[in-house]
């Protein structure tokens, strides 16, 4: 069936989300579209459709992130942390800012994965400095490189299969532009923040707490915090050196809650509410998500992306790269969920096509960086769940920003390939 039948579904849902129509109707539209085009039966769209969900509610670890950081928010740690760090730096949030994106940013290259990571980070940003779109598009540039260039990612693996290299030697080679874009994300916060100052509508009575309080009582109630985000930046490798599994996601969960009673007002009670009450907010979004994504995958089984992809061997040669690179960009909006999927349809046909090895990391970036727009990508719905936001407040803030971060991109891969 012809491209422009096979993706009518698609452009449907695209228009109906730029009309701001809700990210379920225009799903369902699509999906039915999809549906009578594609000729399914209707238990081919149920089984799509209930795997969409399953897939998911399937990704429990960002969700006992999710729990953990709502819990260590709710017993005033993360405030605590905030506030000792405003007096650390006299005030100056802007550093701040940046200091986060990059704790972020490597936590994101040691785990090859951001939503987990971006669950604690987010609210201590926000906390830091509110809801400022250069500083969550910071956050989305540096997650999108970092989970597209790590050695531990599944997306780097079939880079790297397609470059004909091993892992290590791939990554090795990608590091360069991966610390590029790290110091860029940490400028552009630290820049948005000195721009527009901290977005912060804080409670007066809790701000005169804060200012009241000694160094000492933040410091101990801000441990719980910073025990977490240390477990889940360091933890594997902290493992790696005592060969043996200490901090796995239960274990970081149980001694986060120990600390939690030890340290803050807290007590058991409460802490055990606020574990389950700070998983509501990312299993609603993961489940909103997961319906939607059903509808796309209806979309894929016609075909529509494979054949968007297949366009880039269609090409003068020396643009290949610049249009592989825009087509894995815009295939990852409505399948940001699926980066390793979508790498799978772009760079057999690169390295077909005899291209370097760099135009295998470069594409996978720009397919990372295209997630960041995604209504299904996990670590939007990390990021709108750590901000308080809506998912699609999240893509419209962050689209200038990714789509510059992404002519950047391509101008650095024309020079360098």
């Amino acid at each position: 069936m012809s491209l422009l039948m096979n993706s009518i579904p698609l452009i449907v849902i695209i228009v109906l989300l730029y009309k701001r129509q809700h990210m379920l109707f225009a799903g369902l539209v699509g999906g039915v579209l999809a549906f009578i085009i594609g000729g399914l039966t209707v238990d081919q769209a149920t089984s799509i459709f209930v795997g969409g969900i399953s897939n998911m509610l399937g990704i429990t670890i960002p969700i006992i992130y999710a729990a953990a950081a709502m819990m260590v928010s709710k017993a005033g740690s993360i405030q605590a942390l905030v506030e000792l760090a405003s007096r650390g730096i006299k005030g100056k949030v802007s550093i701040l800012a940046g200091v986060i994106v990059l704790i972020q940013a490597f936590a994101t290259y040691m785990a090859g994965m951001g939503a987990g990571n971006t669950m604690v980070t987010a609210p201590l940003m926000a906390m830091a400095v509110g809801a400022n779109p250069f500083v969550i598009a910071a956050m989305s540039i540096a997650t999108a490189v970092g989970f597209t260039t790590s050695p531990a990612s599944t997306e780097t693996i079939l880079a790297a299969e397609s470059a004909g290299l091993d892992v290590i030697t791939h990554a090795s080679a990608m590091l360069p532009y991966t610390m590029l874009f790290y110091l860029l994300a940490a400028g552009l916060a630290i820049y948005g923040v000195h721009k527009n100052g901290a977005l912060i509508n804080q409670d007066g009575k809790k701000e005169e707490q804060n200012e009241k309080t000694n160094n000492w009582t933040l410091l101990k109630q801000s441990i719980p915090a910073v025990a977490l985000l240390v477990m889940v930046l360091a933890g594997n490798s902290i493992n790696s050196m005592l060969e043996i599994k200490i901090f796995t996601p239960a274990s970081i969960v149980i001694i986060t809650a120990v600390l939690t009673v030890l340290l803050t007002p807290l007590n058991i009670n409460k802490t055990g509410e606020a574990l389950v009450d700070g998983s509501k907010f990312i299993l609603t979004t993961l489940f909103g998500v997961g319906i939607f994504l059903g509808f796309i995958n209806m979309i894929g089984e016609l075909g529509t992306f494979a054949q968007i992809a297949a366009l880039a061997n269609n090409v003068p040669n020396m643009i290949v790269l610049p249009v592989a690179m825009i087509l894995a960009f815009l295939i990852a909006i409505p399948s940001g969920a699926m980066t390793a999927g979508v790498l799978t349809l772009i760079l057999p046909t690169l390295a077909a096509l005899g291209l370097p090895p760099l135009a295998m990391g470069f594409v996978a970036i720009a397919t990372g960086l295209g997630t960041q727009i995604s209504p299904v990508q996990i670590n939007v719905a990390a990021l709108a769940d750590g901000f308080k936001l809506d998912i699609i407040d999240i893509i419209k803030g962050n689209m200038k920003f990714v789509l510059g971060a992404l002519a950047l991109l391509i101008v650095i891969a024309m020079i360098v390939v």
